[in-house]
């Protein structure tokens, strides 16, 4: 912890969420693979590096086989996406760095991303470069297949072989910034997702019903904090246009999975409840009435 933690401290405490992640396609293999998600670490002045590790340390006893990291990795210059790739890489999986997997947010291309895209590209892919080079997996639009096996990456133009029953990681590109390409990301996996037990990787999920046209099952974003943008009577009448329509946890959004991480960073949390999430997820097939099945 840092000494500019705000009091009640329990409001900084991580909590450590288990989930069922049910998938079609899935192989009986891979039943009880261990996926953890983290989001919004946003490693920066204010977020310290002590923080953050102790609780990736906390990850690790999670014995995870994948971690996925959805987004806002840095809040910060160049400095701090060194120091952030260091970090990660203390990420312990069943397939080493190469089972962390990154997703870009907002705030990865700077708070100028948007408005200024020459800037925005340079940040994102100095990023990219050097959490690359510890090892670790980043998907921009791109995909990454798991099996038991291993875990191999594909790029748009990629004609390799699609293994059926593989865990199929959709990584999307931040959509604020407009450098999302899902056509592109989904060329990469089956039609119709047939057969193909398919998780989007989706920074904010404001878009997740606009996504519906790609055969995702389950989406995991972050990107809110927990908290919805205007909650109070004031802030509901004056940013009633900002409203956010999946805040935190799981939501059922025309029949797919939606899974809203708070984050890990410790910054804006204003009740009890909101504090920062690690979830941990635990793969099984999907049966007819919609739970997971189990083997050995």
């Amino acid at each position: 912890m840092t000494g500019m933690h705000a009091l009640p401290v329990s409001r900084r405490w991580v909590e450590i969420h288990r989930r069922t992640m049910a998938l079609t396609g899935l192989s009986p293999d891979m039943a009880g693979f261990r996926l953890v998600q983290l989001s919004d670490l946003h490693y920066s002045p204010v977020v310290w590096k002590r923080y953050i590790e102790q609780y990736l340390e906390f990850v690790n006893r999670l014995r995870p086989d994948v971690v996925v990291i959805t987004g806002d990795l840095i809040t910060g210059g160049y400095r701090y996406a060194k120091g952030v790739a260091k970090v990660l890489k203390r990420l312990d999986t069943t397939y080493g760095a190469g089972g962390v997997v990154v997703t870009f947010g907002n705030h990865d291309y700077s708070i100028w991303g948007k408005n200024s895209p020459g800037q925005g590209d340079r940040r994102g892919d100095y990023l990219e470069r050097v959490i690359e080079d510890e090892g670790i997996v980043v998907l921009r639009n791109e995909v990454l297949r798991v099996s038991r096996a291993g875990v191999r990456q594909c790029r748009a133009g990629d004609t390799g072989d699609r293994g059926r029953g593989e865990l199929v990681l959709v990584g999307l590109d931040d959509e604020w910034t407009g450098r999302i390409d899902p056509a592109t990301a989904f060329s990469l996996v089956a039609p119709r997702g047939d057969g193909e037990a398919v998780v989007c990787l989706n920074h904010n999920p404001i878009n997740a019903r606009e996504l519906l046209g790609y055969p995702w099952q389950w989406m995991l974003s972050g990107h809110t904090h927990g908290r919805q943008l205007g909650e109070r009577g004031l802030g509901k009448h004056l940013l009633a246009h900002k409203r956010r329509e999946y805040t935190n946890g799981y939501y059922d959004v025309a029949g797919r999975h939606l899974y809203v991480n708070r984050g890990l960073s410790y910054g804006q949390r204003m009740h009890d409840w909101c504090r920062p999430e690690v979830t941990a997820f635990r793969l099984g097939l999907e049966s007819k009435s919609g739970a997971a099945r189990w083997w050995g």
